[in-house]
């Protein structure tokens, strides 16, 4: 087989890094204005307020560190082995075929648009997806992953358990 390597949208990486900047620096501006504003009147209604949208502010800003450290990866498939390659540092980690047990397909339902992903299950309980919008080469993951020999286990409806899981068909 021949070496094939997904190519990355790293536009949705710089978007997800401004969005964390955003996020951060709100968190901490508002951080700053509850404490200015501990000497006013009316103190316990900015308190309140202000933790409240303090508290949203670093959720999201959370919940962009995730997603930046867990989905910014690159894949190169070779004869017999896959290398999962950080985006972030240059890691290179070899998952070996044998260790994967299968992959599944599934989707994101929004209100604007439905993405694909490819989700590889792992023999120790390990879950790697991949989104469809980030590789431009998604297509081609499928048949690469068939290629190697990874049994296709089918398609699995998304069902969330929180805002950043979700339940697993083929676990």
């Amino acid at each position: 087989m021949m070496l094939f390597k997904t190519n990355f949208n790293y536009v949705i990486l710089i978007l997800r890094f401004f969005s964390l900047l955003f996020f951060g620096a709100l968190s901490a501006g508002m951080i700053y204005v509850i404490i200015l504003n501990l000497k006013s009147d009316d103190y316990l209604a900015t308190i309140f307020f202000g933790m409240l949208f303090t508290s949203l502010m670093i959720y999201f800003t959370y919940l962009f560190i995730i997603a930046i450290i867990k989905q910014s990866y690159n894949f190169t498939f070779e004869e017999g082995s896959i290398y999962k390659i950080s985006v972030l540092s240059r890691k290179k980690e070899l998952l070996k075929i044998t260790e994967i047990k299968g992959f599944s397909t599934s989707e994101y339902p929004l209100k604007i648009w439905n993405f694909k992903s490819i989700i590889l299950y792992f023999q120790n309980g390990k879950k790697i997806e991949l989104p469809q919008f980030l590789y431009f080469n998604f297509k081609e993951i499928e048949n690469k992953l068939i290629e190697n020999s990874i049994r296709k286990f089918g398609h699995e409806k998304h069902k969330w358990k929180s805002i950043t899981s979700r339940h697993y068909e083929f676990e």
